[in-house]
């Protein structure tokens, strides 16, 4: 495998609870469990830290961030924002026109799980305090019509307290996918270059962002 063309380091600073959902229970403690690695630490799975970057990208995008890119003038953002999320972050390879091959499939950015850092755990688990990185937070529903809480509405949720969690982000070199709207190696290059701005668009992570979990700051920084 050749080296890829670029490498980050994503640095994942929440700024209140957050929690990524297993859809599981445990009983009196939590009726949502929060996701978390074979030793008992939580972390954010690379699947979805790609998902919410490819979110901001479209954000991006949409903001005409991207149009400098465009060989056609007379070429439609949309079209060609499209074409260039789909080769940045892959596709099912089920459109039409397209290489249904897993190169194409996965895209040219991977994102690995942003945990806490080796040494941040090892601390942590000589001093046996694991179970201090949760705490539990309660809801229930309002009853429109009384004002008072809806019966048996209580939720208990297992959320993280804030931390610190760094992942890495590897671009790999640009191929041939589509002559008509493919960027040249220069203006792929810029275009990565984008990236850490790009980056400071995501505001958000995993479950009840609505309610005001999950807030956080991304910065993502070359290596």
């Amino acid at each position: 495998m050749s080296e890829p063309l670029k490498k980050y380091d994503l640095s994942v600073n929440f700024l209140g609870y957050w929690f990524i959902g297993t859809g599981s229970e445990s009983g009196a403690y939590s009726d949502l469990l929060t996701l978390k690695d074979s030793l008992g630490f939580p972390y954010v799975p690379g699947k979805s830290l790609k998902g919410i970057f490819r979110e901001a990208f479209r954000c991006a995008g949409n903001s005409g961030w991207f149009d400098k890119f465009i060989s056609n003038k007379n070429a439609d953002r949309e079209d060609f924002l499209n074409h260039l999320i789909q080769t940045v972050f892959g596709h099912d390879g089920s459109k039409e026109g397209f290489l249904a091959d897993e190169l194409h499939a996965e895209g040219l950015i991977h994102f690995s799980n942003a945990e806490l850092p080796e040494k941040v755990k090892k601390q942590i688990m000589n001093d046996g305090e694991t179970d201090s990185l949760f705490t539990t937070v309660q809801s229930t529903a309002i009853d429109k019509n009384t004002g008072t809480a809806s019966e048996k509405s209580l939720r208990t949720i297992e959320t993280v307290i804030p931390v610190h969690l760094h992942a890495e982000v590897t671009v790999d070199a640009p191929y041939v996918f589509d002559p008509e709207h493919d960027l040249t190696e220069q203006q792929f290059r810029e275009l990565i270059g984008c990236f850490e701005a790009v980056a400071g668009l995501v505001t958000e992570i995993g479950g009840k962002r609505r309610r005001g979990f999950g807030r956080c700051l991304w910065n993502m920084k070359g290596v």
